[in-house]
């Protein structure tokens, strides 16, 4: 099994694990191979472990697994062309279980994999340093997932566990992507921006734009914080999982634009490029490079999300979209004023946002922002009616929903506008209203299906009051589940 390792050895300070029977190139490096191999099943001595190094690089570290705490293994210093490694322990490091069918890599790793779940005593009663340090990142790669587009994972291993150890990484359980072919749009110059996305003919809202398995998941802890320790090997780490991906999905990821003045190249790509996604209850950011090559607009023609069972981004129409328009995304919350967008703009992107929503006159951006802060207000109150707080007197919540749609539309909020949709059918239901509330409930449906995916909890609660108002008004009749 790929995930039995017996070996481990830091080189250029990445620790690697190795299998019998494995060979691993480090950095992309001619003059840093290993190759380890075991004789046979049950023969574990020096003589029957064989580790090759080529170092023409200067000394490099070999160690064994002979000892619990890091920073007590054997080194043995290499200086030679070839030399036999030591005696290592018999017993596995305990990997993500279900993961040996799903990388294509050897994983590498920023501290030995071992002992992160529970601290354990050693010898001599300390706690191991592993266990008081945390989780360690591991890297590990599919060259394989989703019919050789393949994917790099750097994370802690008992997210990993749960990431690998997915459907979707089994062969033949991909779900098929169709995509309209040709596709309605090209990539061209777009004056001020760079490149960009153009419709070349027209495009109708819902359709699909995109539907791309994503190529990578990153931790964020693992190269956003620069002042952690170990940031060096991590971003290592990363351009080795980019390094790694077959040669269309590492050549896009290569072509994203970065963010200017980063410390770390490709770190500065991912800073900008990447979408903020949850693995394990902790933050990630997962890389689509087709879809991050579309520009930000606050007002966007777009809306996407990520289906976080098949690991696939979708993009869909949120409205027409004439040909010869740019097709766009927002990066940011667009119910914030245009001076607050503008400042999250800046401080993560580095560029002003010069949309046309951003480029009215002084009078029209105040209107906009007075819109937005209403809209705001109105949220709150929602939410307090719908949780059993209101008081007498308040305004009835299908009156302000009404408003709600109205300044959406009039601030051309079509990426977002479900969420309203989703208020409204649950607001004139619970105000008797029922053919309103089968209107709002049908919109909201396909609504969600295209801005939240076919997962999110509101498509079937749209779904149960179609059901339920088209019985009420005679449309269906009532689903009888009597076995008598």
């Amino acid at each position: 099994m790929l995930f039995n390792y017996l070996f481990v050895i830091e080189v250029l300070g990445v620790t690697a694990v190795l299998a019998g029977g494995s060979e691993i190139e480090f950095g992309g490096r001619s003059d840093l191979r290993l190759k380890y191999s075991v004789d046979g099943p049950g023969h574990y001595n020096g003589s029957n472990h064989i580790c090759q190094l080529h170092a023409q690089a200067g000394q490099i570290a070999l160690l064994s697994l002979n000892h619990q705490r890091h920073d007590q293994h054997n080194y043995v210093p290499l200086a030679d062309s070839l030399h036999t490694c030591p005696k290592v322990s018999t017993e596995p490091i305990k990997w993500p279980a279900g993961a040996e069918n799903s990388s294509t890599h050897i994983p590498l790793c920023t501290r030995l994999p071992e002992s992160y779940d529970t601290p354990t005593r050693t010898s001599w009663g300390a706690e191991s340093l592993l266990a008081e340090q945390g989780e360690p990142y591991c890297l590990f790669t599919s060259t394989s997932f989703y019919d050789g587009r393949g994917i790099s994972v750097l994370t802690k291993p008992s997210i990993a566990r749960q990431i690998m150890s997915m459907p979707v990484f089994n062969l033949g359980a991909a779900p098929k992507l169709f995509q309209s072919a040709p596709p309605p749009f090209e990539i061209k110059y777009v004056q001020g921006k760079g490149m960009g996305v153009i419709a070349n003919r027209t495009i109708f809202r819902g359709e699909r734009l995109f539907a791309r398995p994503i190529v990578g998941i990153f931790h964020n802890d693992a190269f956003l914080d620069m002042e952690m320790e170990e940031y060096e090997l991590r971003t290592t780490l990363i351009e080795r999982g980019v390094d790694q991906l077959p040669d269309d999905a590492r050549e896009r990821v290569n072509a994203m634009i970065g963010k200017a003045g980063a410390k770390n190249d490709l770190v500065g790509k991912l800073d900008v490029n990447a979408f903020a996604e949850d693995f394990g209850g902790e933050e990630h950011s997962i890389v689509v490079p087709e879809t991050a090559r579309m520009n930000h607009d606050c007002r966007p023609n777009t809306m996407y999300y990520f289906d976080s069972e098949t690991l696939v981004h979708y993009t869909h129409a949120s409205r027409t979209i004439n040909a010869g328009e740019e097709i766009t995304v927002t990066y940011i919350d667009p119910l914030e004023s245009r001076a607050d967008r503008q400042v999250r703009i800046q401080n993560s992107w580095g560029f002003e946002c010069t949309c046309s929503h951003c480029s009215q006159t002084p009078l029209l951006t105040d209107a906009s922002d007075g819109r937005i802060s209403t809209i705001n207000r109105i949220w709150d109150q929602l939410r307090i009616n719908f949780s059993g707080e209101k008081k007498d007197g308040e305004v009835p919540e299908v009156e302000m929903i009404e408003t709600m749609v109205s300044m959406y539309e009039q601030e051309r909020l079509y990426a977002h506008i479900s969420d309203v949709w989703v208020w409204a059918a649950k607001a004139y239901k619970k105000a008797g209203k029922k053919w309103e509330a089968l209107r709002w409930a049908y919109q909201a449906e396909e609504g969600v299906l295209l801005y939240d995916g076919p997962r999110n909890p509101d498509l079937e609660r749209m779904g149960d009051i179609i059901y339920e108002m088209s019985i009420e008004l005679g449309l269906e009749e009532e689903d009888n589940d009597d076995d008598n």
